[in-house]
């Protein structure tokens, strides 16, 4: 194999990926935030108002990554603050893409009130190229839980990945 000596000119010039390179590429961001409080003392997962973004994938086999940063309040000592992330195809209905009893996040503390900072990530498959939304659902274990601390915001954020 022979190997091929750039100069300083040509690497100055290199200004993206080569062509070839199809899958992987993130081709576009959407972000919203979200400082509105939300409680819920439900024992099964409940859609956390306003916590959602909406994406719409320009080919059915891109994926979406989603990330949403927020904050877990268990509100009391020896309670429990679930959360998870479910997806809606336009015209459709919320789906857990997780699946899992539980969710992808849990708040507790046994002996005070505590804030959990969060990160709920996922990467999906939707397979469509109409708009899809995520949302943050959440459900307690034994007693009143929130999601979102005082004076606090949720940053929530969907990448579009080439596939």
């Amino acid at each position: 194999m022979a190997l091929t000596r750039l100069s300083n000119q040509s690497l100055t010039s290199l200004t993206a990926l080569p062509a070839a390179i199809t899958t992987g590429k993130v081709l576009q961001v959407v972000t919203n935030t979200h400082a509105t409080r939300f409680e819920t003392s439900s024992t099964s997962f409940v859609a956390a108002t306003g916590y959602d973004i909406a994406i719409t994938p320009s080919s059915s086999s891109n994926k979406v990554f989603v990330m949403i940063s927020t904050i877990l309040d268990n509100k009391a000592s020896g309670r429990l603050a679930y959360a998870t992330l479910y997806r809606t195809i336009s015209g459709g209905s919320a789906t857990d893409i997780i699946d899992d009893a539980e969710g992808i996040a849990v708040g507790y503390s046994a002996g005070a009130r505590v804030y959990t900072p969060t990160t709920l990530s996922a990467l999906d498959s939707p397979n469509t190229t109409s708009a899809v939304t995520y949302q943050v659902y959440v459900k307690n274990y034994n007693g009143e839980i929130g999601i979102n601390g005082p004076e606090a915001e949720t940053q929530l954020t969907a990448f579009e990945i080439a596939g």
